[in-house]
């Protein structure tokens, strides 16, 4: 082949070329012209045949059920984040939730049997203390009031027990939660659902709630909710159950938490308080080491019973092994309190001398210092019940609510 024909070929203007190309014929095709094209099963005269790409084939069998088990396990993983997200964690474990209950229930018959030691220890001591009194009448009434005692503890863990048993277990609401799945795009379908369900629970939680009965008006009375609090209770329950007078969940969620679940708030930390002075005036005047913890029992299981009735709400397996490990050992630390008595009562009798030394009085105030010393110890210890059970009363509280406080 010549160098005008490698020319002509790439295309390089040549000297004859226009010539050429104005006759219409180019020198190449037309010697290719004479031969008859020779294809290959397949091929077309366009050139090389279309080779369609392998991910385009007609999947299989096992490839359908292969992306299926991952869609699977992406719903599985997306209804998991939507649970963290919208159920909260009252009892404040956080991450150790995950192993939480066992820990928890280890840690309740712990403190259950140290509890139940002592106990023990100071109930015998006691009995010993009572056999040695010579009056017959004074023994046999000290008797009757330990065994009263121990029938008004057992009497308020029945109670507790038996309405604690037939509440439904409560699952709390984070409306914090709500809003960080509607923020996300690939969970919005999902956050639709599970707000929708979460809102029927709700509803058949008012449902369920006692309002309409005398009896319901009277015992929600006793638990400190006022007439003008049961109305307004009524009057928002009407409305959450009105399908068309909210525009969003979101809304419907933030007036049962303003307008319902607060004015139970309210009725709970007024309850809670009210059972808290009654063990701070009996433990301070309780002389015995039993007495402070039995009352304190008693106490404790009537306020969380009134905190149940009051929620109609029970917590779950964890949050319940919390509270019973928290209730004896509160009774613990109340029946210890009377080693704490006497140290208190030392450091008040030495600041009392001291402040009367300061402005000139002498000797003469020793059996004051003493009285001074005494009742301030009492008021301590029982000062210190009652800020325990306030503590218990208001995690039981967190406990309770259908609605998390975000």
């Amino acid at each position: 082949m010549t160098a005008d024909d490698d020319d002509f070929r790439l295309g390089v203007p040549v000297a004859g070329r226009l010539a050429t190309m104005a006759a219409g014929v180019s020198p190449a095709r037309d010697e290719l012209a004479h031969e008859a094209p020779e294809l290959r099963p397949g091929e077309t005269e366009l050139g090389r045949p279309v080779q369609p790409s392998v991910d385009l084939a007609p999947l299989s069998a096992r490839d359908l059920a292969a992306l299926q088990k991952l869609d699977d396990e992406q719903a599985a993983r997306d209804m998991t984040e939507a649970e963290m997200l919208l159920h909260s964690d009252p009892t404040g474990l956080g991450w150790l939730g995950w192993f939480g209950s066992p820990v928890v229930f280890t840690f309740f018959v712990g403190i259950t049997g140290i509890f139940g030691i002592f106990l023990l220890n100071q109930t015998a001591s006691l009995l010993q203390t009572l056999a040695t009194i010579p009056e017959d009448w004074l023994r046999w009434t000290g008797y009757a009031g330990l065994v009263l005692l121990g029938l008004c503890v057992l009497y308020a863990f029945i109670r507790f027990a038996f309405i604690y048993a037939r509440l439904r277990e409560n699952r709390q609401l984070r409306l914090q939660g709500v809003k960080e799945l509607a923020n996300r795009t690939r969970l919005r379908w999902l956050a639709a659902l599970k707000s929708n369900e979460a809102r029927a629970k709700i509803e058949q939680y008012l449902r369920e709630y006692p309002l309409d009965t005398e009896r319901d008006r009277k015992l929600l009375t006793k638990l400190n909710l006022s007439d003008e609090a049961i109305t307004q209770l009524k009057i928002v329950r009407a409305e959450l159950l009105d399908p068309d007078k909210f525009a969003t969940t979101e809304h419907w969620f933030a007036r049962f938490r303003d307008g319902f679940q607060a004015v139970i708030d309210n009725a709970a930390d007024a309850r809670v308080k009210y059972w808290a002075n009654r063990v701070w005036i009996v433990t301070a005047v309780a002389p015995n080491a039993v007495i402070d913890s039995g009352a304190t029992l008693f106490y404790t299981f009537a306020m969380l019973t009134d905190l149940c009735q009051l929620y109609q709400l029970r917590a779950g397996r964890t949050g319940t092994a919390v509270l019973m490990g928290r209730t004896f050992f509160n009774a613990y630390l109340a029946g210890q309190g009377t080693e704490w008595e006497k140290i208190a009562e030392d450091q008040y009798d030495q600041l009392f001398h001291e402040a009367m030394n300061s402005v000139g009085v002498g000797v003469s105030a020793n059996v004051v210092g003493k009285i001074v010393g005494k009742v301030g110890a009492k008021v301590t210890t029982g000062y210190l019940n009652r800020v325990l059970l306030i503590r218990l009363g208001r995690y039981a509280t967190r406990l309770l609510r259908p609605v998390a406080r975000d």
